[in-house]
């Protein structure tokens, strides 16, 4: 496994830790409200694949250009 593989790993699992960490709030806590602090980390995770992807195929693109 690549290190940036590995550090995306990492990412998603401390995403994760803090997405498990919120939904754990009081619901009305003051601030963002549980649900839209879910909501967040839900898009967050989405657009953090999608990067992912995109960094996949760039990769992939500049590899055939060699």
């Amino acid at each position: 496994m690549c290190s940036a593989t590995v550090l995306s790993v990492d990412r998603r699992h401390e995403l994760e830790n803090l997405r498990r960490s919120i939904a754990m709030l009081t619901p009305g806590a003051k601030a963002l409200t549980r649900e839209e602090a879910l909501l967040l980390f839900q898009e967050l995770g989405d657009v953090r694949t999608r990067l992912d992807h995109l960094r996949r195929a760039l990769r992939q693109l500049a590899d055939e250009e060699e």
